[in-house]
């Protein structure tokens, strides 16, 4: 069974781009373009989100949701325009394994993920 990758993004293109890249790297790929139905998902392994979301959730309480209702069974990535400390760590706080930030290389993204596998 390949890794269950959910990819939150309200950016389309973004979006649209990270699935492309992690389907052609074997990854099986959901998307979800806000919170909402994102948290309706149950059956994942990986999920990357975007940090800015709305004006009311960020990645790291989607990240949080995740965590508290599936703990270790999930890893889960932020991605963020930001490189501040405290985005950072509002991240980690709430359970993400890392904060990545905008531009990411596919290159990483594809290494993270695989030490992701190697591990379950």
């Amino acid at each position: 069974m390949s890794t269950r990758v959910l990819v939150v993004d309200d950016d389309d293109r973004i979006r649209h781009a990270l699935a492309i890249l992690l389907k052609r790297a074997g990854f099986e790929v959901t998307t979800a373009s806000d919170p909402a139905s994102a948290l309706a998902m149950t059956e994942l392994d990986v999920v990357i989100v975007d940090y800015h979301l709305s004006s009311e959730v960020t990645g790291a309480d989607v990240v949080r949701h995740f965590k508290q209702r599936l703990g270790s069974a999930v890893t889960c990535f932020v991605l963020s325009g930001q490189d501040d400390p405290a985005t950072r760590d509002a991240c980690l706080a709430a359970g993400a394994t890392k904060v990545l930030v905008k531009p990411v290389s596919p290159v990483e993204l594809r290494r993270l993920l695989s030490k992701r596998t190697d591990a379950a």
